[in-house]
């Protein structure tokens, strides 16, 4: 997978997150990286830096990185962004709230490389396409179509 011509934002309060993250994009020929360690520097960066990928860790010290990526969806400046959510919690209701906000993939921190290497296939080889409902804006939460789900909201062939 060829990273030369991605733009990343990594959007950690841990400096030391960003240096791994930054470290192990560079491994693979990623050449811009850019860095936020909060929603402001983040906000900017989302319009002036216009980022390809973002990698957004979910709670951002006091700051809320599920809001941030709330925001992205429905005000920012890049809807579609795809954003892939970094957590040290793990617990299933994080993985659902980031999911439900609009996160296109998420990771457990500490982190492998290839445990990020394959959240990146996911979001530039596999992206699911986005659905708008009522109450949601993202990729579709649905990562396999079920044949055996007979029920009113069942994927049209």
């Amino acid at each position: 997978m060829d990273l030369s011509k991605v733009h990343f934002l990594v959007i950690d309060d841990s400096h030391e997150t960003v240096l791994l993250v930054r470290s192990v994009l560079a491994s693979w020929g990623a050449k811009v990286v850019h860095e936020a360690g909060g929603i402001e520097r983040a906000l900017e960066m989302l319009t002036t830096a216009s980022p390809d990928i973002a990698i957004l860790d979910q709670h951002l010290g006091g700051d809320d990185g599920v809001s941030l990526l709330r925001f992205i969806r429905h005000e920012g400046a890049n809807p579609y962004l795809p954003v892939i959510v970094l957590s040290a919690d793990g617990r299933p209701a994080k993985v659902a709230e980031a999911r439900d906000a609009g996160a296109n993939e998420f990771l457990v921190k500490p982190f492998t490389a290839r445990g990020l290497y394959g959240r990146l296939q996911s979001v530039i080889h596999r992206p699911r396409p986005f659905v708008r409902s009522v109450d949601y804006f993202g990729p579709d939460r649905r990562r396999r179509d079920d044949p055996e789900y007979p029920g009113p909201e069942r994927r049209g062939s």
